[in-house]
């Protein structure tokens, strides 16, 4: 996940939570959703702002991946990046 390129991110209409597309160095393609942190848990640097959460498994072309968000993220909104 550390050098893999964001393609698209979605975020929820509450701005809670995101999708973002990404692909792999070795252009496999991958949705990870993220979530904001919850009021009261310190935060110690960028990376603990954020939560990590359902991660899919690999599609080999990027239209397989968005056919699969459109099934995961009912919520989409504008892409924002």
């Amino acid at each position: 996940m550390l050098y893999d390129k964001i393609l698209q991110r979605y975020p929820s209409p509450d701005l809670k939570r995101w999708v973002d597309l990404r692909q792999q160095p070795d252009g496999l393609f991958y949705i990870q959703e993220f979530s904001a942190t919850p009021a009261g848990v310190p935060e110690y640097g960028a990376q603990t702002n954020t939560l990590s959460g359902l991660r899919s498994g690999t599609y080999m072309s990027l239209s397989a991946a968005e056919s699969e968000l459109q099934n995961m993220a009912p919520w989409l909104s504008a892409k924002s990046i």
